[in-house]
């Protein structure tokens, strides 16, 4: 088997056990403790650890969501030339969902800063599930790819 073949499913693997990993410790280990309001007490750990660990996946989560409200205003804002007679019979509900996109970004990132600053544990690792996910999911594929790629490089034979 080539090399890129058993690195590509070392990294299948690897991703999908490490997502595996993260389900079952958020969820699994927790389970009598299931609930939304009293989840862990997170004011058992050092401030600096705490906020060593919230400021940096709180950003990330932030950023994310300020590129969507982003995105939503530019939307609502920007100029557009009146289109043709025979496309304006269409709705255009277009500024509607940027309102919304707008309006849930801002909600999400208050939402998340306030979870920080209260120690929710919800605050910290549903965006860290998500971003665990989109991360381990990005290189879930490029390991399949890598597995499904046929080769057609010649090795050099001397």
């Amino acid at each position: 088997m080539p090399r890129a073949k058993i690195w590509g499913f070392l990294a299948v693997l690897l991703s999908a056990a490490l997502f595996g990993l993260s389900i079952f410790s958020i969820f699994v280990l927790n389970y009598r403790d299931f609930t939304i309001f009293n989840a862990v007490n997170l004011n058992e750990l050092s401030t600096m650890t705490f906020y060593a660990v919230s400021i940096p996946l709180a950003a990330v989560a932030v950023f994310v969501l300020c590129t969507g409200f982003w995105i939503g205003w530019i939307i609502l804002t920007i100029k557009v030339v009146p289109p043709m007679p025979e496309i304006v019979e269409k709705k255009d509900n277009s500024k509607i969902k940027a309102v919304f996109l707008c309006l849930i970004t801002a909600s999400l990132a208050a939402l998340i800063i306030y979870g920080v600053y209260v120690r929710s544990f919800w605050a910290l690792a549903v965006p860290a599930l998500v971003i665990s996910a989109v991360v381990l999911g990005a290189v879930f594929w490029v390991g399949m790819a890598i597995i499904t790629t046929r080769s057609t490089l010649i090795p050099n034979k001397k």
